[in-house]
């Protein structure tokens, strides 16, 4: 039987908009195993929980679990202690999913068993949003120019079906190390290409993105580019094995980026040009690699301290002007 998780973190109504989703597959009548992980202390989707089981299909094995310690490696490790058989896909509490998704994401297995299957992510921007919008679709948006087929690149486990059968090790999963900052899978994507592991692309197992209007803003999108843009450092110096010899190299290429996509956003800002934004993102993320060290937090229990002064988010203080220009 295939698994199905979904860890949420303070949002249950859009808990509510993604596990209904999922209950409208047309899996849904062979069956599936729906994981439910409500990762906050005071378990705020508790009622939101208790809803959707009384909705849930018969066919369905409906599962709720409660990890109190904040991070979203956290609760996709402890999700993973109740999954059955191999065969795990993943959906955030911020996506929905048409009736036919998994139906596709096990239809492009079956052509390309491969360890890890990602889909496209199309973005659904709230009501209102009018400056840079084409940027924030494609921030929160996952629509490479691939074909079905085998891949070499890895994305995020948000629409993902992964094949914990051809990964070797064990528990946990997902690295907890970085709750607070994302990129807790590049442990799994890491353990897959060590074990001789494929990633395979399904362009029909596409799922739409529902950001929250909070996050619909360049200090949250601007910050997430920063620490995009250290992901491979820090894959570098945390990975198994280390390779340290990396690190200038990076950091190279960073300054390289920084500079010239600076120049190009400060003369599109000039002008007030409307992809301005695009090039702004760039260039944080070639400057990220020159301070690779420098974690931002976002997430579990950092975001339950956003609102305290100390907790700011590193392109508050760093680049304000920047912002404010963009």
């Amino acid at each position: 039987m295939i698994s199905v998780i979904v860890p949420t973190f303070n949002r249950p109504e859009s808990l509510l908009r993604a596990v209904r989703s999922l209950f409208a597959q047309t899996l849904a009548e062979t069956g599936f195993k729906l994981i439910i992980v409500d990762n906050t202390p005071n378990a705020t989707a508790a009622a939101a929980i208790a809803a959707l089981r009384t909705e849930c299909p018969t066919s369905i094995a409906f599962v709720s679990l409660h990890d109190e310690n904040p991070g979203v490696a956290n609760a996709r490790n402890t999700a993973m202690s109740a999954i059955e058989g191999n065969l795990v896909a993943f959906l955030d509490d911020d996506q929905s999913a048409p009736s036919d998704w998994l139906e596709q994401l096990l239809a492009s297995y079956k052509s390309y068993p491969a360890a890890c299957t990602f889909g496209p992510v199309r973005t659904v921007l709230p009501d209102g949003i009018s400056k840079h919008r084409a940027y924030f679709a494609h921030f929160f948006a996952r629509e490479p120019d691939l074909r079905n087929g085998y891949i070499d690149e890895s994305f995020g486990c948000g629409n993902a079906l992964v094949d914990f059968a051809q990964i070797e090790g064990s528990a946990p999963w997902f690295d907890t190390r970085m709750n607070e900052m994302g990129g807790e899978d590049d442990l799994l994507f890491s353990r897959i290409r060590h074990s001789g592991g494929r990633f395979a692309w399904a362009v029909a197992a596409q799922v739409c993105e529902h950001p929250p209007v909070e996050r619909v803003t360049l200090t949250y999108t601007l910050n997430r580019a920063f620490s995009y843009g250290q992901a491979p450092l820090t894959i570098a110096v945390t990975g198994a094995p280390k390779r340290f010899e990396l690190v200038p190299v990076w950091m190279a290429v960073g300054a390289v980026k920084a500079v010239w996509h600076g120049l190009q956003w400060a003369a599109l800002a000039f002008v007030r040009h409307k992809g301005r934004a695009f090039q702004l993102d760039l260039a944080i993320k070639g400057f990220s690699k020159l301070v690779w060290w420098i974690d931002l937090k976002f997430y579990g229990a950092a975001a339950l301290k956003r609102s305290a002064p100390s907790e700011a988010p590193l392109a508050e203080t760093l680049a304000p002007a920047a912002a404010k220009r963009a």
